[in-house]
């Protein structure tokens, strides 16, 4: 590739990114690009539902619209759960101790931990099937952290 040719790619990597960002803002989805990023955000609420991505991921870019939209329908647990998306080329440290063996992996934690989780794509039901028996737990326990 020319000079010219990385400037037009990074350009329109920076240009993805941004529009990524946005859109997990707007979603109340933590993006997690490190380790530190990782482990701060699966530690910040009593419940953390995990997607593993990667860039070149197809099935990534199918699932997103679908976690970021469950994030934004589940706002009103935002002090007992939070919704992180973590980049798993940047942040390999964390995808190697969660076990992605594969892109998207959705796992759930409860203070901390792993608890249950799933490789691949799901809907919003299936997702909600997984996830609320966790944040019902915490909600039950009283637990939150705003």
């Amino acid at each position: 590739m020319t000079p010219d040719a990385w400037d037009e790619f990074d350009s329109l990597w920076d240009e993805y990114v941004a529009k990524a960002v946005e859109a997990a803002k707007r979603a109340g989805v933590v993006l997690a690009r490190s380790y530190d990023e990782y482990r701060k955000a699966i530690c910040s609420k009593p419940v953390a539902v995990v997607v593993f991505t990667s860039p070149t991921c197809p099935a990534c870019a199918a699932y997103r619209p679908i976690f970021y939209e469950y994030a934004r329908r589940m706002s009103q647990y935002r002090g007992k759960v939070a919704f992180v998306e973590v980049d798993s080329y940047s942040a390999y440290e964390a995808a190697m101790e969660a076990g992605v063996m594969a892109t998207p992996t959705t796992v759930v934690y409860l203070k901390c931990k792993p608890v249950d989780g799933f490789i691949g794509l799901a809907d919003e039901e299936t997702l909600d099937e997984i996830v609320r028996p966790y944040i019902t737990k915490a909600v039950e326990e009283g637990e939150e952290d705003e």
